[in-house]
């Protein structure tokens, strides 16, 4: 194997290394400028984000196109192609919003802006590397990043506190994922995931070893995307954090760790009617949705609702890939970072340098802000899954190819799916009964008196579209249609 990178290999990791480059120059920058909120730095993570964009499409459709490259360490395919879009939106997202609130806080760190563009170049290498050292070390670098990030409000103890649990349990997890990838390494003699997952359907001690290692690696990332009972830190660190960098979590890291799990599904080599590693996702999955849901019921604190919302969404889209399913929890987890960032982006707005949002300081708000009523309202009922929204049809396709399986945890995990979407909609209607029905007002209500924001209008109104429209668009089969265009395409 050639160790020196061609052309080939370098552009095939384009918008990763504009990310990684771009945050070094950011990092100086924020050195060189300091005055003016660092206006500098802003707009120059917002343009690094743009460019990191368009380059997904050009590494795609025009050079060098899908393929293994770096000796089979990196795979661009029609998956990573959307993952990456969906990081790079929510990372462009997060950096729009974020200046009112860091103002609103007294927050002078503008290291936020290339730990952004670090974090997001973290999370493309994690779901497009072929190899479980180069997986491990990327998840790591999204997981630094939030550390820092979840804690940059140092005078506030919720955000140390957060970020202090993060740690402690992200470190803990990652013991997990290292010593599955031994296990992994002792039962095949290599590192790369397809060829360390090919021993799970032999007999023997190197059988036993793939096994072990896959299930202390699925551990860790079980951790990651906030699976029951892996969850602890969800709601602690929801809270704390700043909420551009709650909504960066919920959306994509989230993804993140989701598309990783994903992609370990797509290599396995077996099919996963009822067998082991279909119940072993199945499960948790079950459980997130229930606990997820059943805790989010008594949550007043809007921020910490859907942060247990958001742990039943993937025990959603976990019941999709532990029943094989692809294209549709793509779809859903597209639509649900869409709808996610746009719930938060309008908290913060709503906070206006105070940290509760609650079911009833958002009391009548229809009479004094109506616009931010009704998209909240729409952003909710499309997590509840109410028509005609894009949460809706995310379930739909889902569920509907779970009904399609004769496998009896799939159809455990359809019925579980169906009851607990009907369950959340009692805790996500709420807002509406809050906001336009309440005769009462809320201190939202009352004193909110934020200015217009041009970058959270522009980022609820890109989410509000998504999650509109967006899934006319971009329905399942689209999204395969798509990558059927790409030169060297070859599927997931």
């Amino acid at each position: 194997m050639n160790l020196i990178p061609n052309l080939l290999d370098l552009f095939s990791i384009l918008p990763s290394l504009i990310l990684a480059g771009g945050g070094v120059f950011l990092v100086c920058l924020c050195v060189l400028f300091k005055t003016r909120e660092f206006l500098i730095v802003r707009y120059m993570s917002g343009l690094l984000l743009l460019i990191a964009f368009g380059s997904v499409f050009y590494t795609s459709f025009r050079f060098p196109g899908n393929g293994t490259y770096f000796g089979g360490q990196i795979e661009n395919s029609i998956l990573s192609f959307w993952l990456n879009l969906v990081y790079i939106s929510m990372a462009i997202g997060t950096a729009a919003i974020a200046p009112r609130i860091l103002k609103n806080y007294n927050v002078q760190f503008p290291e936020f802006y290339p730990l952004l563009l670090f974090a997001t170049c973290g999370m493309m290498l994690m779901t497009s590397g072929q190899d479980f050292i180069l997986v491990f070390t990327a998840l790591e670098l999204m997981s630094i990043c939030l550390y820092i990030l979840i804690g940059m409000a140092r005078s506030d103890l919720f955000s140390l506190e957060a970020t202090l649990k993060y740690f402690l349990l992200g470190g803990f997890s990652s013991g997990f994922m290292l010593m599955g990838i031994a296990f992994l390494f002792g039962g095949s003699g290599s590192t790369n995931i397809t060829i360390a997952l090919k021993p799970i359907i032999v007999m023997g001690y190197q059988g036993n070893f793939a096994k072990i290692g896959l299930v202390l690696f699925l551990t860790g990332v079980a951790f990651k995307i906030a699976l029951f009972p892996y969850h602890a830190w969800t709601p602690d660190a929801y809270e704390g954090a700043l909420t551009p960098v709650t909504g960066f979590m919920a959306t994509a890291a989230k993804a993140a760790s989701m598309g990783l799990l994903l992609v370990l599904y797509t290599k396995l080599p077996l099919t996963l009617d009822d067998t082991t590693w279909a119940w072993l996702p199945g499960i948790l999955a079950l459980f997130s949705m229930v606990y997820g849901n059943l805790l989010a019921l008594k949550q007043e604190n809007l921020k910490r609702m859907l942060a247990y919302s958001s742990i039943a969404h993937a025990g959603y889209i976990v019941a999709g890939i532990a029943a094989g399913v692809r294209e549709e929890v793509l779809f859903y987890l597209i639509v649900y970072c869409f709808m996610s960032l746009g719930a938060f982006a309008i908290l913060a707005y709503l906070e206006e340098g105070t940290r509760q949002v609650t079911f009833f300081s958002v009391q009548s708000l229809s009479g004094v802000k109506p616009f931010t009523a009704i998209a909240i309202n729409i952003f909710f009922m499309s997590l509840a899954g109410v028509p005609p929204f894009g949460g809706f049809w995310a379930k739909l396709f889902l569920f509907q190819k779970l009904a399609e399986s004769e496998s009896l945890m799939n159809r455990i995990l359809l019925i579980g799916g169906v009851t607990n979407s009907a369950l959340a909609l009692y805790y996500y209607l709420r807002i509406g009964i809050a906001t336009f029905m309440s005769s009462d007002e809320g201190e939202v209500t009352r004193n909110h008196s934020a200015p217009y924001s041009i970058g959270v209008t522009s980022v609820v109104v890109v989410c509000f579209f998504m999650v509109a429209a967006g899934w006319f668009l971009l329905v399942p089969g689209n999204l395969l249609a798509i990558g059927a265009l790409q030169y060297l395409s070859s599927g997931f």
